[in-house]
């Protein structure tokens, strides 16, 4: 079933806000910053060349990746056990694009929950089928956007501008990557958003088992009935 959202609002809100549009900002610059003449953070998988914070990792020093690895997992169970749905709520990459990008056009082209709401009971007039089609199209766009950049932190920029400036016939492995890729986004964030935090991710399944009565955490007051 469809959940219709309130607009949130307070000081909390606003601080999620700035985090967010900061966190997006960083994913948006990263792939253009270089350190060295090399990228600031790299992760191309087919030619096995890695680079993080402009440093090169190549095959053979893969052992410092795997540690790195099982550091950060260490530090997001201390974290979960700690603080809870905080990463969830405030920096999940899910959370951020769904409420501060597609959530914000949900109101601006169909209005508040109420007016959502309306629209969505009422037959498919002229209104109806002008609002859906134009946010779902902006919805397809911001898709692709996405896709391109998940893409320059595989391949960098300057081969994404090559990929899409020779067309689908030079590269057809590539697009229909892209094309999968961007179906999928579109998918979670014009139908499936929130279920993908109850069915999908490991990280909230993760949840049930380390956070305990000590985790800062929300909870309904059962005292008050």
């Amino acid at each position: 079933k469809w959940v219709f959202h309130s607009k949130p609002k307070g000081k909390y809100t606003n601080y999620r806000s700035i985090l967010s549009y900061v966190l997006l900002l960083i994913y948006f610059a990263v792939p253009f910053i270089k350190i060295n003449g090399n990228p600031l953070i790299l992760f191309n998988v087919i030619d096995r060349e890695f680079f993080i914070f402009g440093q090169p990792f190549y095959p053979q020093d893969f052992f410092i990746l795997t540690l790195g690895a099982i550091t950060s997992l260490i530090f997001i169970i201390i974290f979960t056990m700690a603080f809870g749905r905080i990463f969830c709520g405030w920096i999940c990459p899910q959370t951020i694009f769904l409420e501060f990008i597609f959530r914000k056009i949900d109101y601006l082209i169909e209005g508040d929950r109420n007016k959502q709401m309306k629209l969505d009971r009422q037959e498919w007039n002229s209104e109806k089928i002008w609002k859906r089609s134009l946010k779902w199209t902006i919805f397809l766009v911001i898709s692709l956007i996405i896709t391109h950049f998940m893409f320059m932190y595989i391949v960098g920029y300057e081969e994404v501008f090559r990929i899409v400036s020779e067309g689908p016939f030079a590269n057809p492995t590539n697009f229909i990557v892209m094309i999968l890729l961007t179906a999928a986004f579109y998918f979670v964030f014009a139908w499936f958003r929130e279920q993908v935090c109850t069915l999908v991710c490991p990280y909230g399944r993760l949840q049930g088992v380390l956070i305990d009565k000590d985790t800062i955490n929300v909870f309904y007051d059962f005292k008050r009935g």
